[in-house]
């Protein structure tokens, strides 16, 4: 569950858990829930950047309990199909996070020829949306920066945790104060209430959905809620809702860790690596040890960076295994461990962050910590799974970041209640350092009538970056057609 499929950022990019999931008890929600007001229709104009594109937005309720009350606005981004003849109608899509911008990726396709499976471009209009708290859309601002590098996230004592704990209701405080009552209501299911409002915007009927990453979480909500508006609906890498905190963290750490040992063990053995012939692994443990007693200066960021913060932003550059316009592959990654050995830990600075993806982090999964003892066993969990990357993976942003923090759980992890939805095709690779292959399996037994696809292979979702996920996606979304079960893909 990345926070953005295509953007850089500390993994919970999926929640990725090795352990059986631990389901909490949870008060049930309804099966099928509708609008409480008719949708008005969209009103598209020509976006200003980008002519040949649509742009809108939609009213929402802010509070989805006060339906009649206050509203904020969802930014809208429409791409016509290419081949209009032969449309089949709208895909809705969510690039992962939660922060990932629809709008931005939709938009990103004016650049980027063939991001998404050629025949959804052909025969879809793409709709992008920006979730509520997000971008464009009505947007959680924060007083304060989301990270300080002067506050430990793995605090080594009763003081440090103390300093972890202020620190994250400083921050907090400072987004309620620049937000406002948003900051309440930008849980997953609030957002999932905001796509029906815009499927039936579109008045086109029933929902054609495309969710990545985190989008897989927000797209089983919507299914929750609403099964029978849904025409097709494609989850390509699976975040699966019903963990606990050590679970979760154990399977996130775990897949992250697996992902580094196959990124050490072909960078020995690929010429083109910077580091071939060495032991990777090795020369990372010490220049983590080396920032951590010395921090490295990144020249690009104007301050130093530790080994913890080099563990926290390690998982980002493994998503995926190939340079390409998402990132710089692994290649990217040995380069960078070569560019702090030389004394600039530029790449490996955390990325900015609006506090949008943090503030739905913390009202969809409840921080389970009380006390010091209590982080540092879930430390020593992490650790234990994950010795080189220590752990430090987007659900550890979680359990860390949202002690403390001051808006309550809105949406807590609950075991998928999907009932009456059509066929849903289900998308992962086995060796995802983001979104596990074990919450793939979990969340497919979860969904009844859920098909599988396995791709045997690296990295973070498959719909940019898989020929064979890709053909498989485009015909389930274009004609229904579902790959046999067990299928998989190399």
């Amino acid at each position: 569950m990345r926070r953005g499929t295509v953007a850089r950022r500390r993994s919970v990019g999926g929640l990725l858990v090795a352990a059986l999931p631990v389901l909490p008890m949870l008060a049930a929600q309804p099966a099928v829930a509708a609008p409480a007001r008719p949708a008005a229709a969209i009103g598209w104009q020509a976006c200003p950047d980008l002519p040949r594109l649509q742009c809108a937005t939609v009213a929402v309720p802010l509070d989805w309990a006060r339906p009649a009350g206050a509203t904020i606005d969802i930014a809208l981004v429409r791409r016509p199909a290419d081949d209009p003849a032969h449309r089949v109608g709208s895909l809705v899509i969510n690039p992962g996070g939660p922060g990932g911008s629809g709008v931005g990726i939709v938009k990103a396709l004016e650049f980027v020829p063939d991001l998404f499976p050629a025949g959804i471009e052909q025969r879809f209009d793409l709709v992008g949306f920006d979730p509520r708290g997000v971008g464009e859309s009505t947007a959680v601002h924060c007083g304060l920066p989301v990270f300080d590098p002067a506050v430990s996230q793995f605090p080594r004592d009763e003081a440090g945790f103390r300093r972890l704990v202020a620190r994250n209701r400083a921050l907090g405080a400072s987004c309620r104060a620049a937000t406002g009552p948003l900051l309440s209501h930008v849980d997953t299911t609030s957002a999932a209430r905001d796509i029906e409002v815009i499927r039936a915007a579109l008045g086109e009927g029933k929902l054609n959905f495309l969710g990545l990453s985190y989008g897989s979480m927000l797209g089983t909500a919507y299914a929750e809620l609403f099964p029978r508006q849904i025409r097709a609906m494609a989850l390509d890498g699976a975040v699966d809702h019903s963990l606990t905190e050590p679970a979760m963290l154990a399977t996130e750490a775990a897949a992250a860790e697996d992902e580094f040992n196959r990124f050490a063990r072909w960078c020995r053995q690929e010429p083109s690596c910077p580091l071939a012939g060495q032991d990777v692994a090795g020369v990372y443990d010490r220049l983590v040890a080396a920032a951590n007693r010395s921090p490295i200066p990144a020249a690009a960021a104007g301050r130093t960076v530790t080994g913890e913060e080099i563990q926290a932003n390690t998982q980002g550059l493994l998503l995926f295994k190939d340079p390409g316009v998402l990132s710089g592959g692994w290649l990217g990654l040995a380069a960078a461990i070569v560019k702090a050995q030389a004394g600039d830990a530029s790449d490996f600075v955390t990325p900015g962050d609006t506090g949008a993806a943090l503030a739905i982090e913390c009202q969809d999964f409840p921080a389970e910590s009380r006390s010091f003892a209590d982080l540092a066993a879930r430390e020593r969990l992490a650790r234990a799974v994950s010795p080189h990357l220590g752990g430090s993976v987007q659900t550890w942003t979680i359990l860390a970041g949202c002690i403390g923090w001051p808006e309550p759980v809105a949406n807590p992890p609950h075991r998928a209640r999907v009932r009456q939805a059509p066929p849903t095709l289900l998308v992962n690779a086995t060796h995802d350092p983001s979104t596990s292959y074990v919450w793939a399996l979990s969340l497919h037994a979860q969904i009844p009538r859920s098909t599988l696809l396995t791709r045997l292979g690296d990295g973070h979702t498959s719909a940019l970056t898989s020929p064979c996920a890709r053909a498989a996606i485009d015909a389930y979304l274009i004609d229904r057609s579902l790959p046999r079960p067990g299928t998989t893909c190399t």
